[in-house]
């Protein structure tokens, strides 16, 4: 083992990568902005290798940049966490679990993700955060969150050792208030041609299948509004605004609080739900326990 790497210099390090700028780390760190370039230099030159290039007035990380902002990101988060699982162990608490999930993700389906493990485990505290997907990739990306659940696989490029565990898998409806579903019921589902419809966004995974289904049926209809989150889809729908497609394996939440019933099947459309984590030696049992590695 070779001569132990500076934590200060390390800390420093990882200021400077979580602002991408000298100065507003500086201004952080109560420090002079040389006395931190100095740090870094210092860094830099005990693991042999440059961490930062500018870019005009920015600057970057390195690849090499990257794979120790990312170990020390992990280290700090950790780190962090000591003085609350010191109290939580006095408590009878186990570790946090930080969780982050997708807008585009029902809620009753992360419930049904989220509760055995809580119930295995009553004295782990929850902490579930929404971001958007990239948002919720970054923050794996640093250790700052243990689980992402989201509608898609992680993409992972191979530069981390990502996962993606198929959780749960649904097949997919369209809904609307009852006296629109009595109209659509009649031909559907060509009886759509036309019909006011409510969709997610383009960017999302359920959009991209529901479009390939309406093409492959020959039908086109009016879509009336687009929604980034799937809860505002529905709740516009409950209003009688229009049609919308939604996850049947909670058909009956979604028909209990929005006051829909199912028009119809959307044939061969399904729609995966995944566990998103990255390999590491720190990770948390729980996480361990939902994508069963050992």
């Amino acid at each position: 083992m070779g001569k132990p790497i500076n934590h200060n210099h390390l800390y420093y390090f990882w200021v400077v990568g979580r602002h991408m700028n000298l100065t507003r780390a500086a201004r952080e760190l109560g420090l002079a902005q040389p006395t931190v370039s100095a740090q870094i230099r210092a860094l830099e030159s005990r693991l042999g290798v440059p961490l930062l290039a500018r870019s005009g007035r920015n600057i970057e990380l390195t690849e090499a940049g990257q794979i120790v902002f990312r170990h020390a990101a992990e280290m700090f988060r950790i780190s962090a966490e000591i003085p609350d699982a010191i109290v939580g162990a006095s408590q009878g608490h186990s570790r946090v679990l930080h969780v982050g999930t997708s807008d585009f993700v029902p809620k009753p389906i992360i419930r049904r993700i989220l509760e055995p493990l809580m119930s295995e485990e009553p004295t782990m505290r929850v902490i579930c955060r929404e971001w958007r997907i990239d948002e919720l990739l970054a923050g794996l990306g640093i250790f700052n969150l243990d689980l992402v659940i989201a509608d898609r696989a992680h993409p992972n490029s191979g530069e981390i050792p990502a996962i993606s565990q198929p959780i749960l898998e649904s097949p997919m409806a369209i809904y609307a208030v009852p006296s629109l579903a009595r109209q659509l019921r009649r031909g559907f589902p060509q009886s759509l041609q036309g019909a006011p419809l409510l969709l997610p966004v383009p960017s999302t995974s359920l959009r991209e299948s529901v479009d390939r289904w309406f093409d492959s049926i020959g039908v086109q209809p009016l879509i009336v509004a687009e929604f980034e989150d799937r809860e505002l889809l529905k709740t516009f729908g409950g209003a009688g605004h229009g049609a919308f497609p939604a996850t049947a394996i909670i058909e009956r939440e979604v028909r209990a609080q929005f006051g829909v019933e199912r028009v119809g099947w959307i044939r061969g459309v399904r729609e995966t739900y995944f566990a998103l984590a990255i390999r590491r030696h720190a990770m948390h049992p729980m996480v361990r326990k939902l994508l069963k590695i050992r």
